[in-house]
């Protein structure tokens, strides 16, 4: 038995995928409103986990590394820019 993977490729390459992600977006955005802060930590959680599975080295040594360096530098920035509000 053979399968076929093609059949409606096309109508799923062009749908309209603006509108998805902002279906998307107002769907989740109203959930964690409407749920609260650890329902967002609990999505964020879920799409770690996901990640895991599908690459269960990540993130890797050098991924944290740049991550770290991230971080640094806006908590820099944030802190610039306390410093220069309260001028």
């Amino acid at each position: 038995m053979m399968f076929v993977i093609t059949r409606g490729i096309r109508e799923f390459v062009s749908r309209d995928w603006g509108a998805a992600r902002e279906a998307k977006d107002a769907y989740w955005g109203e959930r964690v409103a409407r749920l609260g802060p650890l329902e967002g930590w609990r999505i964020a959680d879920e799409l770690r986990r996901q990640a895991l599975l599908q690459h269960p080295g990540w993130p890797h040594a050098e991924d944290r590394r740049r991550d770290v360096l991230d971080h640094v530098r806006l908590a820099e920035r944030l802190h610039r820019a306390d410093s220069a509000r309260r001028r």
